[in-house]
C-alpha cells in the first residue's frame, strides 16, 4: 500500500495547501481592514477622551496665571490688603471664574493660613469651603502639606463624594507667585464633566501623574486598574493607547478590550473553508483509489513488491541502518579512547587520589596490564619569534610527525599510549623497560622531526615503575628532569634518568620558575601557592637530592633579598612578628623540617608586609584622587583625566574611587559642584547664575539639573529661599 499512501498524501497535501492558501487570503482580506479600522477608532477615541480631560487639568494652571497677573495677589499673600482692595480682589476672582474655558461646579482660591476662601459665588472660611467642596478636613490638610513640602508637585487630584453619594473630582493646585506663601486653587467637577463619558462607553481612560495612577473612568475604575498592575500583567490582553498631556507630569492611558477574533463573519468563512477541505479530501480518495487499482493488480499477480517500490525502500532502510550502526560503533570506540586518555591524563597530573586510582581505571580493561612501565617526557620549546598562531601550527605539525615515528618504532609493544599534556609537553607510555639502543633511535627520530624554524625538542626518560598506578610519580620525576635540564651541562636531545641522577644528585633543587612563582604569589597575597612552592622545594631536596642543606638556605636567603630589594624593606627585623636575623632563620637550621618552618614564617611575614603596603598605597591614591577633583572641578574633567593623572588604568581608578568614597566618579563630582554652587549663591547673592555655573565647571542647563536633583528646586528658586528680601531673578 506504499504507492497508495504516497498518492493519497500527495493529492491530499495539494488540496490542503490550496484550501489553506485560499482560506488565508479570504481571512486576510477581511481581518486586516477590520483590524486597521478598529485601531483607528481606538486612536480617535483615546485622543478625544484625553483632550477632553486635559482641558480640565489646564483650568487651575490658567486660573493661576490669571491670578498672578492681578496687582492685588502679592498684597493678598503678604496680608496687606485693606477691605476695599480685598473686595476688588474678590470681584476679580469671580470675574475670572466666569470666563474660565471649562464647565465646572465650583472654584475656590485660598491662602489657607488665614481662614479666608474666595469661591466663584461667595466668600467664606475654610469650614464652609470644605463643606461646599465635600473635602474632609484631614484630606485637605494632607493635600496642602504635600503641595507645600514638594515644590515640584504642583497639582493633586482628589476623589470625593457629594451629599447624594455622587463621585466628584477636585483639582488642588499650588501657585507660587514670587512670595514665600503660595496660593491654592481648587476646582471641582463631577465625573461627567471631568471625563468624556460618551467616548468611554467601551474603554477606560487612566490618568497618571509622575507614573502614579491618580484617576480613571469608563469600563474600569481605579481599583480595577490597580488590580491589573498588582498582578504584574502590565495590561496584558488589553489594547493600549498612550497620550501625552500639556500639564507637566501628567499622561493618559486608554485601555479597551481587544477586538474579538471569532466574529460571526470570520466563523462563517472558517466553516466554509473546512467544508471545502472535506470535499477536496473526499474527491482525493476517489481519484487515488482509481489510480492505484492497476498497481494493486500487478502486486497481487507477482506476489511481491517491485524493486522500485517497497523492496527498494526496505533495502535502502537496512543499508542505512547498517551504516548508522557502524558509525555509532566507531563513535563509541572513539569516545571510550577519549575517556581512557582523560583518565590517564588525570592520573599523571595527580587529580586522582591514590586510593581512588583502582576505581577510576576499572571501566577501562585495556589499562589492566602487568608492568613494568616506562615513560618518555617530550618537551617542545619555541626557538623563533613567530606569531602565536604560526608557532602553534608548527609545533602541532612536529608533534604529528614525531608521533608517527614513535608508533612505527613501538608498534610491537602490547601497550602504547602517546598523550598531549599541554601545549609544550607530550608523554609516551609503554609496557616494558627502556630497550637498549632505543636512546640513539629516539635521538635520531627527534633530529629528523625538528625543522629549521621549528621548536627545540628534548626527551627525558625517568626510571620505570612496576605498576600503572605508580606512573604519576615517575611522570613528576620526568618533569623535574626537564626543569633541571639547564643545570645538567649537556646538549643531548635524550637524557636518561641515570645520567640526570648522577649529574643532579649533589645539586640543590631550586628551579627558576618555582622561585618566580614563589615571589609572585607572596607579592600578590596567594598564600596557598607560595606555601605549596616551599613544600615542593623542601620535599624534593629531602627525597631526591643529597646536597648540603646550607646551600638551600643560601638560595632562600637570596630570594628574600630579592623581595626586600624590590619592596624597600631594609631589614627583616622590621617585618611583622620578626625578632631575629636572617642567619638565624635559614643558615642555622639543623634539619630540613626546621628550615621549612622558618621559611614559612619569614615568607609569611613578607606576605603580610606586602598586604599592608598595598592598603597604604590604595589610601594614598584615594587622597590624590580627591585632591585632584577638588582642585580641577571648575573645568570639564572625566575619569579618563583622573586615570591619566595617576598613570593607572581607568577600571582600576574607577574601582578604587568608589571604594574610597562610596560613590562613583560622576555622582561625586556632581554633588561636589552642587555644594560649591550653593556656597557661591549664599555668599554672593548678586552673582548671576551663568557666572556661578562657569565657576563650578558646567553650563546653566547642567547647573539647573544639579539643583533639581539635589535640592529639588532650580538655582533661582534656591537664591530666593536663601535671600527672601533680594531681587534674585538673575540669569
Amino acid at each position: 500500500m506504499s504507492y497508495y499512501r504516497k498518492m493519497f498524501f500527495a493529492f491530499a497535501g495539494v488540496a490542503l495547501i490550496y484550501t489553506l492558501l485560499l482560506e488565508t487570503i479570504f481571512v486576510s482580506l477581511y481581518w486586516i481592514p477590520s483590524k486597521r479600522q478598529f485601531s483607528e477608532s481606538l486612536d480617535q477615541v483615546a485622543r478625544q477622551a484625553s483632550e477632553f480631560t486635559d482641558i480640565r487639568l489646564r483650568t487651575p494652571q490658567e486660573m493661576g496665571l490669571m491670578v498672578e497677573l492681578s496687582e492685588y495677589t502679592p498684597r493678598y499673600l503678604s496680608g496687606s490688603l485693606d477691605s476695599y482692595e480685598r473686595l476688588k480682589f474678590v470681584k476679580f476672582i469671580n470675574l475670572m471664574s466666569g470666563i474660565a474655558p471649562t464647565l465646572k461646579t465650583g472654584m475656590a482660591i485660598t491662602r489657607f493660613d488665614d481662614d479666608f476662601v474666595i469661591m466663584n459665588n461667595s466668600v467664606s472660611n475654610l469650614d464652609f469651603f470644605r463643606n461646599a467642596f465635600h473635602l474632609p478636613e484631614d484630606t485637605l490638610n494632607r493635600t496642602i502639606q504635600q503641595l507645600t513640602e514638594n515644590p515640584n508637585e504642583t497639582m493633586q487630584i482628589l476623589h470625593v463624594q457629594d451629599g447624594a453619594g455622587q463621585s466628584m473630582v477636585v483639582l488642588a493646585y499650588c501657585q507660587w507667585v514670587g512670595q514665600a506663601q503660595p496660593l491654592y486653587i481648587f476646582n471641582t467637577f463631577d465625573v461627567q464633566q471631568f471625563f468624556h463619558m460618551n467616548a468611554l462607553t467601551k474603554g477606560t481612560l487612566a490618568v497618571y501623574y509622575d507614573n502614579r495612577l491618580v484617576a480613571a473612568a469608563g469600563r474600569l475604575d481605579m481599583e480595577q486598574v490597580n488590580k491589573l498592575l498588582e498582578r504584574g500583567t502590565n495590561y496584558a490582553d488589553m489594547e493600549i493607547r498612550h497620550a501625552s498631556s500639556s500639564v507637566p507630569g501628567f499622561r493618559y492611558v486608554y485601555l479597551v478590550e481587544p477586538q474579538q477574533i471569532l466574529t460571526p463573519t470570520l466563523l462563517w468563512m472558517v466553516g466554509a473553508g473546512l467544508a471545502a477541505l472535506a470535499t477536496s479530501i473526499g474527491i482525493t480518495v476517489l481519484i487515488t483509489k482509481r489510480m492505484y487499482k492497476p498497481i494493486r493488480g500487478v502486486l497481487q499477480t507477482t506476489g511481491q513488491i517491485t524493486t522500485k517500490d517497497e523492496i527498494a525502500h526496505i533495502r535502502n532502510t537496512i543499508v542505512n541502518l547498517h551504516t548508522d550502526v557502524e558509525e555509532m560503533s566507531q563513535a563509541l570506540i572513539r569516545n571510550k579512547v577519549s575517556l581512557e586518555n582523560n583518565a590517564l591524563h588525570d592520573l599523571l597530573i595527580g587529580v586522582i587520589a591514590p586510593e581512588q586510582t583502582e576505581e577510576t581505571l576499572a571501566p577501562f580493561p585495556q589499562l589492566k596490564v602487568a608492568g613494568p612501565f616506562s615513560i618518555v617526557v617530550l618537551k617542545y620549546t619555541e626557538t623563533a619569534p613567530f606569531t602565536s598562531s604560526f608557532s602553534h601550527g608548527v609545533i602541532h605539525d612536529v608533534k604529528q610527525k614525531l608521533t608517527q615515528f614513535l608508533n612505527q618504532q613501538l608498534a610491537a609493544n602490547p601497550f602504547l599510549r602517546i598523550m598531549d599534556m599541554n601545549y609544550e609537553t607530550q608523554v609516551v607510555i609503554f609496557q616494558g623497560y627502556w630497550p637498549e639502543g632505543m636512546t640513539e633511535v629516539l635521538r635520531n627520530m627527534i633530529i629528523g622531526a625538528e625543522t629549521e624554524d621549528g621548536p627545540n625538542i628534548s626527551a627525558f626518560i625517568p626510571p620505570p615503575c612496576e605498576r600503572l598506578v605508580d606512573i604519576p610519580y615517575i611522570y613528576r620525576q620526568g618533569m623535574k628532569m626537564a626543569d633541571a635540564s639547564e643545570y645538567l651541562g649537556t646538549n643531548s636531545k635524550v637524557i636518561h634518568w641515570e645520567e640526570a641522577d648522577t649529574s643532579l644528585k649533589d645539586t640543590v633543587y631550586y628551579p627558576l620558575h618555582v622561585e618566580q612563582n614563589l615571589i609572585n604569589s607572596i607579592i600578590h597575597g596567594k598564600t596557598a601557592i607560595w606555601q605549596s612552592a616551599i613544600n615542593e622545594i623542601i620535599d624534593t631536596n629531602v627525597h631526591e637530592r643529597s646536597a648540603n642543606m646550607s646551600s638551600l638556605a643560601v638560595m632562600f636567603e637570596a630570594t628574600v633579598n630579592r623581595l626586600m630589594d624590590g619592596s624597600g624593606v631594609a631589614d627583616p627585623d622590621s617585618l611583622p612578628g620578626q625578632a631575629c636575623t636572617m642567619d638565624i632563620h635559614f643558615r642555622s637550621c639543623r634539619t630540613y623540617e626546621e628550615l621549612r618552618q622558618q621559611a614559612l614564617q619569614l615568607f609569611g611575614a613578607l606576605a603580610s608586609w606586602f598586604a599592608v603596603e598595598q592598603e597604604k598605597s590604595n589610601n594614598g591614591l584615594a587622597t590624590k584622587m580627591l585632591a585632584y577633583v577638588h582642585e580641577h572641578y571648575m573645568r570639564e574633567i572625566t575619569l579618563f583625566d583622573l586615570a591619566d593623572y595617576l598613570n593607572l588604568s581607568r577600571n582600576y581608578v574607577s574601582t578604587l574611587f568608589k571604594s574610597a568614597t562610596g560613590r562613583n566618579f560622576k555622582d561625586y563630582i556632581s554633588e561636589y559642584r552642587h555644594s560649591k554652587a550653593c556656597r557661591l549663591i549664599l555668599e554672593n547673592p548678586d552673582m548671576k547664575i551663568k557666572e556661578v555655573a562657569e565657576l563650578v565647571g558646567c553650563n546653566t542647563w547642567a547647573l539647573s539639573r544639579l539643583f533639581m536633583r539635589y535640592s529639588g528646586i532650580g538655582p533661582n528658586d534656591y537664591r530666593k529661599l536663601a535671600n527672601p528680601g533680594e531681587d534674585s531673578d538673575k540669569e
